[in-house]
């Protein structure tokens, strides 16, 4: 059985592998999202007094404030990772929750295993900008299981479906985004509903009865994330998150991607390819593909937060119509057969570059790890903090918007922040007095005053450090080259 297996390492099988171990390497990445922190403590709270907080905890300028605490369950597992294997765990368990994702992408495409992984490839180094340690990789994973669960309904494997109210629960208590778990059924009763009246007679179209039955299981998947500890104000998140104004203006995720940053480089080569792939191709993608190519299109170019949900509802289209096209040429033709048997020597190759590529995936993966804490000093203000901690001082503080969850990890309880990046906690109008301060507008000081700040942790490069330093009522506590301390003076 060894032998055989030792063996059966041909090309095709190799490809597998190594888009596999590529996904890998991409994926495992240091942590350095601000809201990793305080979803970290949150979820260490919620161990530790066995309560999940229904009011603000960490701030001490709207302590008390109302908090749905929507992504409770992925907090706990944080914790519960970190506390078996710290950060290095985490590390390499959402890289196998990223790496999971893809991997259901290319089990999608039916271009495998050459054409699959170009796809796959591309839409996974499109989508990387968002990668990280962070909830939101969870609601890709189940967005590709969802998208994965119907195709197969599609391709008549009908008992699939009724995983989805299931996976609904769980998702409505892991991530804010489970609302995507209804959209993407309904985009699928619609386009089939639609196919039926303008062309019934479609390969592979999807029968009436279908249509009910998914019709049905996707009203029973729309009560299951009642299912949740919030109960009905769950459901009215997400829609309060998409109409937050401050969150739309001030959030960099929310904003849409600007093609002149390298980032966003790959998502225009996608869209670029999949324009010319559907130009090109004489296979007409059906009405679903249509919806999502539309619907997310226009998604993605509106927030970069759906870029990666855009990839994964289109890239079985883009392997489709690529599939399409080669066979219909030449060369699939002409390097299309390949012969079964294959002699040892070209085994061995095999086998030799497959190693090469691991130890390679290996030594990237061990850097990273390694890497992970001077990755965080050049984002977050450690020494600043250290410093805090070392000398015990107190005092409300005044803090940068994304240095709030980093500040929530390493001070509470004796510190509680300013503000952090749960937005929806602080809302509209609170986020613009953090900027009318941040910002120098009319006022500014006021508001310090208004909260009793008495400690001021701000970038040193900010106008607001420069206004801060030449003032009479503060003074600077501490400095290096990323951050500043001021201190407000007892006479000022």
């Amino acid at each position: 059985m060894l032998k055989r297996a030792v063996y059966s390492l041909n090309t095709d099988r190799l490809m597998a592998l190594v888009l596999l171990l590529c996904l890998l390497a991409m994926s495992t990445r240091p942590i350095v999202d601000p809201d990793f922190w305080w979803h970290l403590r949150t979820g260490q709270y919620i161990v530790e007094t066995a309560t999940i907080p229904r009011q603000d905890i960490f701030s001490h300028t709207l302590q008390g404030q109302p908090w749905i605490t929507h992504e409770w369950l992925t907090e706990v597992f944080l914790s519960t990772v970190y506390a078996v294997s710290g950060q290095e765990g985490l590390i390499l368990v959402f890289a196998a929750v990223i790496t999971g994702t893809f991997i259901l992408l290319y089990l999608q495409c039916t271009g495998r295993p050459y054409l699959a992984a170009f796809v796959v490839v591309l839409a996974a180094i499109a989508s990387a900008v968002t990668w990280g340690v962070r909830p939101q990789m969870f609601s890709l994973l189940l967005s590709a299981v969802f998208l994965h669960i119907l195709r197969l309904y599609r391709n008549q494997k009908g008992w699939v479906i009724w995983l989805l109210p299931p996976l609904m629960a769980l998702w409505a208590n892991l991530h804010g985004s489970f609302f995507l778990g209804l959209v993407y059924p309904a985009v699928y009763i619609l386009g089939a509903g639609i196919d039926n009246v303008l062309r019934p007679r479609q390969e592979g179209a999807m029968a009436w009865q279908a249509i009910r039955r998914l019709a049905l299981v996707t009203v029973i998947t729309a009560v299951a994330p009642l299912l949740n500890p919030n109960g009905f104000q769950l459901l009215i998140y997400p829609f309060w998150t998409l109409g937050s104004a401050a969150m739309q203006a001030y959030i960099m995720e929310w904003f849409s991607p600007d093609f002149h940053l390298a980032q966003f480089q790959p998502f225009a080569l996608y869209v670029l390819i999949l324009l010319a792939v559907l130009g090109l191709s004489r296979r007409r993608p059906t009405t679903t593909d249509f919806i999502f190519m539309l619907g997310f299109g226009y998604a993605s170019l509106r927030s970069a937060r759906f870029i990666p949900f855009f990839l994964l509802a289109t890239a079985p289209t883009l392997d489709d119509q690529l599939s399409h096209i080669w066979r219909l040429s030449d060369w699939s033709e002409r390097f299309g057969a390949r012969s079964v048997r294959r002699g040892r020597a070209h085994v061995a190759v095999n086998w030799l570059l497959l190693s090469v590529l691991a130890l390679g995936v290996a030594v990237k993966t061990g850097h990273t790890l390694r890497s992970n804490n001077e990755a965080q000093r050049e984002v977050f203000p450690v020494a600043a903090v250290d410093f805090l901690v070392d000398n015990q001082i107190s005092g409300n503080i005044y803090n940068l918007y994304h240095w709030g969850g980093y500040l929530i990890w390493r001070l509470y309880p004796e510190h509680k922040v300013f503000i952090d990046g749960r937005a929806d906690v602080y809302g509209d109008a609170f986020i613009d007095e953090y900027l009318q301060v941040y910002q120098l507008r009319e006022g500014w000081s006021k508001a310090l005053e208004r909260y009793n700040v008495v400690l001021v942790l701000i970038d040193r490069k900010s106008a607001l450090s420069t206004v801060l330093n030449e003032s009479h009522s503060w003074s600077a506590l501490y400095t290096d080259w990323q951050a500043v301390i001021f201190v407000r003076q007892e006479d000022g």
